[in-house]
């Protein structure tokens, strides 16, 4: 047995280990880390170096850049702004002190000072808040019948008057032109541009004529500035001589719709006018010059462009109604079926809908239509549900007359009336239809079979159907009276 590994372990346990040196060295004694990013950039520059801690040096430096308001230039701010805006500018010269701004202010030098010195006269979109407007509401005003009459008369007149005046304006400018161009080439100071921008815009000849009383040529003045009595007698006579010509015309070939009002002039004087001024809506846009012309007419002007595509021209056409009565009914897909027609070519699949229309005021539409695309189908049965609109009998304007039932193949539906507040108590598809059909107290009840576009029908069917109590009485030959309507005397709606 060797003593060697004996020795080596109690050796071993009287050594000390060697340690490793630290990856980061400590030093105990150290400055701190220098900070260069927080010394500015620019050198300060003290009062003393500017010389003013003396109070004369101050109070004349201050004298020279920042002033007071003379009792002139008062004047002037109180004729430019008002006595509210008058008394922030003095509050806020008196929260300054100018002494702060002498020694603590200073424009930036640096290559990137802003090129502008902003004095928040003008209000920048991109950065201010538009201010509020305050208005006091005004008392609604509802005249009667001939004050309306008179007031809407006063404004087309008025409109149409200023129609008329364009119109002669623009004669006069194309008998000018057509002078200028033959015989008066030196003798009419407007230039062709100018008549052209006359003719287009009729407002510009306040720009361009001057109404200013000056004295008259004498009949011996001559030069360039002047005209000989003969020279201005034959001017007038030939202006006026293409002017009857130019009258003569529009008296033959009159346009209407130069002088009529537009719908756009009847808006601007219409009850929406004051409320412009408390709506939420973004003003109009208006013409832009240069793009006129390049895009489609609507179809109808009376739709103000929300029909361009003229998708309600049809059947606005076969139900002479307007587009807004047309987009506020109600129209709701009932019924979807997948179909599809065995040919020899195979299966050609396609979309079945039922639709239906109502105005939630007793007329109610039932449509069908089938297309290879749904979005077409649904919107031909839509269509024809609106075209297919038919007045619903309403007992009070809320329920049915009496029982009603009605059969489609196997399917039986049974319409029932209720007292008010009952609510509809009924299948879904039903539910659709006497809510668009402005019914809002019944119960239905199909005992047989579900299906569901012979549901639709059979309860559109039971709808147009009911019971007329005038018919029975005018048949029986004696006179119905409502109980209901005399108990409540009348008050039932």
């Amino acid at each position: 047995m060797s003593v060697a590994r004996p020795a080596r372990s109690l050796l071993g346990r009287c050594l000390s280990s060697t340690r490793t040196t630290p990856a980061i060295t400590c030093q105990q004694l150290h400055t701190s880390a220098p900070r260069s990013s927080r010394k500015s950039r620019f050198r300060n520059v003290k009062a003393e170096e500017l010389g003013l801690l003396r109070p004369e040096k101050m109070d004349k430096f201050q004298k020279a850049t920042f002033p007071e308001y003379t009792a002139e230039e008062k004047e002037t701010l109180k004729a430019k702004y008002s006595p509210e805006q008058l008394e922030a500018l003095e509050a806020g010269e008196k929260a300054v002190d100018p002494k702060d701004m002498i020694i603590q202010g200073r424009l930036r030098d640096d290559p990137y000072k802003p090129d502008y010195i902003e004095d928040y006269t003008v209000l920048d979109p991109r950065y201010d808040l538009k201010p509020t407007l305050e208005s006091t509401p005004k008392e609604v005003h509802w005249p009667d019948q001939s004050e309306w009459i008179d007031n809407y008369g006063q404004k087309m007149m008025k409109i149409t008057d200023k129609k008329t005046s364009d119109q002669l304006t623009r004669a006069m400018v194309r008998a000018m032109r057509k002078v200028k161009e033959s015989t008066g080439q030196e003798l009419i100071d407007l230039t062709a541009d100018e008549l052209n921008d006359i003719e287009a815009d009729p407002e510009l000849i306040k720009r361009y004529v001057i109404e200013e009383k000056v004295p008259e040529a004498e009949a011996t003045a001559t030069g360039p500035e002047f005209m000989t009595r003969a020279q201005a007698m034959e001017l007038d006579e030939a202006i006026d001589t293409e002017w009857k010509k130019e009258l003569s015309k529009i008296a033959e070939f009159s346009n209407q719709g130069e002088v009529e009002p537009t719908s756009l002039e009847l808006l601007e004087d219409g009850p929406a006018g004051f409320d412009r001024l408390h709506s939420a809506e973004a003003a109009d846009l208006g013409k832009v010059p240069g793009v006129k012309g390049l895009y489609k007419h609507a179809a109808d002007p009376e739709d103000m462009g929300q029909d361009d595509a003229g998708k309600f021209q049809e059947i606005k056409r076969l139900t002479g109604m307007s587009l807004k009565d047309i987009r506020s009914l109600l129209t709701k897909g009932l019924v979807t079926r997948w179909v599809a027609n065995q040919t020899r070519l195979g299966k050609v699949r396609s979309t079945s809908v039922v639709a239906i229309a109502g105005n939630g005021n007793g007329r109610l539409g039932l449509g069908m239509a089938k297309s290879t695309e749904p979005g077409v189908a649904e919107e031909t049965a839509q269509m024809l549900a609106i075209r297919n609109m038919k007045p619903i009998r309403r007992y009070e304007n809320r329920t049915i007359y009496g029982d009603v039932s009605a059969k489609v193949s196997g399917t039986v539906v049974e319409l029932m009336a209720r007292p008010p507040g009952f609510g509809l108590r009924c299948p879904h598809r039903i539910f659709e239809m006497c809510r668009a059909a402005g019914i809002h107290d019944i119960a239905a009840r199909i005992p047989r079979s579900k299906n569901p576009m012979n549901s639709v029908k059979a309860a559109y069917q039971a709808l147009t159907n009911q019971p007329d109590p005038e018919q029975i009485a005018i048949g029986r030959g004696k006179k119905l009276v409502d109980v209901r309507k005399v108990y409540y005397g009348g008050a039932v709606y």
